[in-house]
């Protein structure tokens, strides 16, 4: 709630770059996320060099954020893929998950704050979800200097966010 609150005062998100390798930090916090939710295959691909200067802590948020979604949406049936890029200018990874499509209305306020997809069992007020998770997870990418989408079809849902080396 305080990363909300500061956001919607315009204050913005606080990060505290420094250098850190995402391939590593990601690793560390899929392992988290494997452990919390071990039924669940969450699988991590990288290329390139992942380096760069960025809040390390605040993009494992990020990260969480966007894995959790998946797979809490996701088939449960089918594995949780991050792919990571890195090229000369950003880095990329993407958040990809089988299952249901995502409707065009939903995607267009997706990242909008206090919003949540629809959850077959209608879970989403049991579990406690204020629906901010993918709002932070746009705001942390805005701190950076970077961008994040989403994309959706009766196969595949893809998170994609960019990460420019230089902010």
């Amino acid at each position: 709630m305080l990363d909300f609150n500061r956001t919607r005062l315009g204050l913005g998100i606080g990060i505290s770059p420094t250098d850190v390798d995402l391939e590593k930090l990601f690793a560390d916090e899929l392992d988290q996320l494997r452990a919390a939710h071990p039924d669940r295959r969450v699988d991590l691909d990288a290329k390139g060099d992942c380096r760069g200067v960025w809040d390390g802590r605040r993009l494992q948020q990020l990260l969480g954020n966007l894995v959790l979604n998946a797979i809490k949406y996701g088939a449960p049936d089918a594995p949780v893929t991050v792919v990571m890029t890195g090229d000369e200018q950003n880095v990329r990874f993407e958040v990809r998950n089988r299952g249901p499509a995502i409707d065009q209305m939903t995607l267009q306020r997706i990242f909008d704050p206090l919003q949540r997809g629809l959850n077959l069992e209608d879970s989403c007020n049991v579990d406690g979800n204020l629906g901010l998770g993918l709002y932070i997870a746009r705001e942390i990418s805005r701190a950076h200097g970077g961008e994040i989408d989403a994309w959706s079809n009766e196969g595949e849902t893809v998170f994609m966010v960019r990460l420019p080396r230089i902010h």
